[in-house]
């Protein structure tokens, strides 16, 4: 039974058990019945939409033509003695004499490179033994530490005629079916791991297009392939289909080691760095700490390339080596552990006892080698074997595994950003390198795949005519965009701006700029309905002073409450970039320390003062103090009281202690379109919300609704953000139980509720026959057949205007449903409330709910207590730092954010939508 990764030391542990069921392969897309140990069904889809106009698409997820319904043999792979690594089973595989034996059957044989194996070939007696030296190809027979035996046994059998009822659905989800898909997919990738690389469920080879990023990390295109599960049956189908998608990944660079080093530690200093080699190595050396000496910060960074992969030029060896740490000693002193202070006792030939032998020497007596950097620390393998940085090669395709730095990101993304026409041509070319046709395995077993994108019939829904104030609407049609010009928001502030100010930090504008943007900004508002009695406090922060975010917020604070004689309620903060520790020090102050709403504007922007700027700029205004911007025209989907709520859990980037994140979003009147929201810790990577999370987060915005509307709420639709097909039951078992108990202890009522899971998290695309203008899906574009699940209730919608790049449907899974809207119903709802957007003159890609909950969760973050060392002025922790809270501190216990830290807990801000 799998078990989650282990928490840092020092957090608190949750109650909360989440056991993944045995026999589950996480590189598999499965159903969430898969995960299912409880007997209760999710529901069923209940028809399909009829009222949207139809329309065809293409998608990418290929056809499974064929798959012949034979007994496959499933056997258990053993290795003894049992081996440190799980690279030696692979090895083991690859050996010659091991091929060479496999060879003699009739059939094919499928690995999974760890402990199982698949083929029709019955072996003798159900068993197989092989004694295998691994030291064989390398030239170096006999050593004992090398000699293995090798067992393959039969264990049991998979059916694929199993999986065809399932398909059908004439028989539910067991263990037969699991093995079947789990047998498809090895089945699928064994052809290509033997041209490509194979990392998670992407293949990857040196030929493939790449973008440089620094001189340490680039980006490469590969093939995302994965079998799933889909309706095709219907409509003359297997019931099976490929999805083949782009994939973009970060790499490490390949050079040697020393340059890779040396340009890892040039980014710890900024772009003005340029460090040579005995520049580089001084950071490395270890700094005094008391009597004893420590690795330095510079050297601890350089935990990141642990796991990194490379092999050695200083023989013909061809072996590849994983980095496992960089040695470190106190008791090599000042120098560290370098090549002329780590020795070893080596046997020479003709004496009776070891020598004791430092590495330089005995890469000058054994290869005859020199070392040049001698003085740089050595690397420590997985295997105890020390090797010096310069005759070391890095590997390309090693995978860079942390967060992106701003300057990455917005490399990647103008890397990865294909219009549906490239990316579609980009597809095609990926199914031909992937040669289904040409594929053995596949021949073998049966499986045909068609290499023609399927066309497949879709839905375009009616947008909705957005109204304004006195009556007002306009319909944006299917351009996905609207103007606000003369148009006055349907619900302005609700209490009249008397108190409120304009503050520019040091070095953005000067004082005539910032009065020329308030007074756009004032006369923008007004057009739009704002209500202002006084006009703004204005100051510009001296370039000579260097107050911390939070010094410039308190001080603003009292000033401008000083100069207008009330308490402040709302303060606009110019700055020069939306940098990320400043940004999030001044939020967290305003909303936490202050509780008053705050707007960032760009110095650039204030400097322009276009009234369109500053008619978006508006619309978050005016949600932050209580207003609407517009709501659907004739909105007849909500007949009883509704509310609708949106979670998301976000988690700190890779490597980071930083506990999770949890954010709820709830609707608080009768148009769905003013939320409260809540943020917490919610323990160490963990994904479903705590009880104690969902109680007392969801307990006051059930009070908020029921006293603005003076209402029991009798229907909830859950929406919820980032939840793994194996965590749906999850959220059944734990969330809904928590959430109807709450509303039994708050209303003495339980509401109808229906569980609908949103994500974006997956690789299927759609190509519309007659698109907009960049070739993406009109918004309103769904899609329930061929790509969804044979028999439960999802669907895909594309309810945006995608700005670059292929549009990114949602994908939408009604888990549970009590509420029994009709297909037509539902789906107009979610993809009409899209237009409902706050802040936006268009349609978003997410159901308000679950996108408000993101941008909540976020913001959470900056609400942390400043534990680590980037709160004392040090950069974020994207990309690689010195200051690493994961290399340095000591771990923080996961604690409640507190009643200083949460907006929940400060009364009128937490009935704003301060996070937007």
């Amino acid at each position: 039974m799998s078990t989650p990764a282990a928490a840092p030391q020092g957090f608190r542990q949750l109650p909360l058990k989440f056991d993944v069921p045995d026999g589950i392969n996480k590189r598999v897309d499965l159903p969430p019945e898969a995960y299912m140990r409880k007997p209760e069904p999710f529901p069923r889809r209940p028809g399909y939409n009829k009222a949207g106009q139809p329309i065809r698409v293409q998608a990418n997820q290929f056809r499974v033509k064929s798959v012949s319904n034979v007994d496959v043999f499933t056997y258990d792979v053993a290795v003894s003695p049992d081996p440190k690594h799980s690279i030696i089973y692979e090895k083991i595989w690859a050996l010659p004499i091991v091929k060479q034996k496999l060879a003699t059957f009739k059939h094919p044989w499928i690995y999974d490179n760890k402990a199982l194996a698949w083929s029709m070939n019955k072996v003798p007696g159900d068993r197989m033994l092989m004694a295998v030296d691994l030291g064989v190809p390398e030239g170096r027979p006999g050593k004992p530490n090398n000699m293995y035996n090798l067992t393959l046994r039969i264990t049991g059998t998979v059916r694929l005629a199993a999986l065809n009822s399932y398909l059908k659905g004439s028989a539910s989800w067991d263990t037969g079916v699991l093995e079947c898909m789990s047998f498809l997919d090895h089945v699928l990738r064994q052809g290509a791991m033997e041209r490509f690389k194979l990392i998670k469920r992407s293949f990857f080879n040196l030929e493939s297009q790449t973008m440089q990023f620094n001189d340490y990390t680039e980006a490469v295109k590969g093939i995302y392939s994965a079998i799933r599960l889909n309706d095709s049956i219907n409509s003359g189908g297997r019931g099976l289909g490929v999805n083949v998608d782009v994939s973009n990944q970060t790499f490490w660079v390949g050079q040697k080691f020393e340059q890779l080093v040396r340009n890892f530690v040039n980014a710890l200093g900024g772009r003005s760095s340029n460090l040579q080699y005995l520049d580089v190595n001084r950071k490395l050396l270890p700094v005094k700490n008391g009597a004893s000496w420590a690795p330095s910060e510079t050297f601890k960074a350089l935990k990141r390339l642990q796991k990194v992969k490379f092999v050695t030029t200083h023989s013909k060896d061809s072996k590849v080596y994983s980095v496992g740490r960089f040695a470190f000693d106190a008791k090599y002193g000042a120098d560290g552990a370098n090549a002329k202070k780590v020795v070893f006792l080596r046997r020479v030939e003709g004496q009776d006892e070891p020598v004791e032998t430092s590495i330089y020497d005995y890469y000058a007596q054994r290869y005859n080698v020199r070392l040049q950097y001698w003085w740089f620390p050595l690397i420590e393998t997985t295997k105890k074997g020390y090797f010096p940085f310069e005759l070391c090669l890095v590997e390309r395709l090693n995978p860079y595994p942390f967060k992106l730095d701003g300057d990455q990101t917005q490399k990647m993304i103008r890397f990865a950003v294909q219009r549906p026409a490239e990316r579609k041509a980009e597809i095609m070319n990926s199914v031909a390198n992937l040669n289904w046709a040409g594929d053995r395995y596949l021949k073998s077993f049966g499986i045909s795949i068609d290499p023609q994108m399927p066309v497949i019939p879709a839905r375009l829904l009616k947008n909705p005519e957005i109204e304004f104030a006195a009556k007002s609407k306009l319909d944006p049609r299917t351009t996905g965009r609207w103007d606000l010009r003369g148009k006055k928001f349907v619900k302005p502030n609700l209490q009249p701006l008397k108190s409120w100010g304009f503050v520019a930090l040091q070095n953005t504008v000067d004082m005539k700029t910032l009065e020329n943007f308030a007074n756009v900004f004032t006369a923008t508002y007004r057009g739009h309905g704002g209500i202002i009695e006084s006009k703004p406090y204005l100051d510009v922060i001296p370039s000579h002073v260097s107050p911390t975010p939070e010094q410039v917020v308190t001080v603003s604070y009292q000033k401008c409450g000083a100069h207008q004689k009330v308490v402040p309620q709302l303060l606009f903060f110019v700055v020069k970039e939306k940098a990320a520790f400043p940004y999030e020090k001044m939020k967290a102050a305003a909303d936490c320390r202050h509780g008053i709403p705050s707007q960032m504007v760009l110095a650039q922007k204030v400097r322009q003062a276009q009234p369109q700027y500053c008619s978006n700029v508006s619309m978050k205004v005016n949600a932050k103090l209580g207003g609407q911007t517009s709501r659907i025209f004739g909105d007849t989907f909500n007949k009883v009281p509704t509310m609708f709520i949106g979670v998301d859990v976000s988690h700190a980037a890779p490597g980071s202690q930083q506990p999770s994140m949890a954010a709820m979003c709830a609707s608080v009147d009768k148009d769905a379109a003013i939320y409260d929201a809540a943020v917490q810790t919610n323990g160490w990577r963990t994904e479903i919300l705590t009880p104690e999370n969902t109680n007392q987060m969801l307990g006051p915005m059930i009070e908020d609704f029921r006293g603005r509307n003076r209402v029991q709420i009798e229907h909830v639709f859950y929406m919820r953000d980032g939840v793994s097909e194996g965590q749906f039951a999850h959220v059944i078992e734990y969330e809904l139980t928590e959430i109807k108990k709450t509303f039994m202890e708050i209303q003495n009522k339980i509401p109808k509720i229906t569980v609908i899971i949103a994500t974006k998290r997956h690789h299927i695309r759609f190509f519309p026959e007659r698109g907009d203008r960049n070739g993406n899906c009109f918004p309103g574009t769904l899609v329930e057949r061929e790509v969804t699940h044979p028999f439960q209730y999802d669907f895909y919608l594309c309810s945006h205007s995608a700005i670059q790049g292929t549009a990114r449907p949602v994908h939408y899974n009604v888990i549970h449903d009590e509420i029994k809207k009709s297909p037509d119903d539902l789906q107009k709802m979610i993809y009409q409330h899209c237009y409902q957007y706050c802040r936006s003159t268009t349609p978003v890609s997410l159901h308000p709910a679950v996108y408000y909950a993101h941008l909540a969760s976020n913001r959470g973050r900056a609400h942390e207590p400043d534990t680590t060392a980037q709160a004392s002025g040090t950069k974020s922790q994207q990309g690689p730092t010195v200051t690493s809270a994961l290399q340095n501190l000591p771990c923080n216990k996961v604690e409640p954010l507190g009643k200083t830290a949460h907006p929940s807990m400060l009364g009128l801000l937490a009935k704003r939508m301060w996070f937007v």
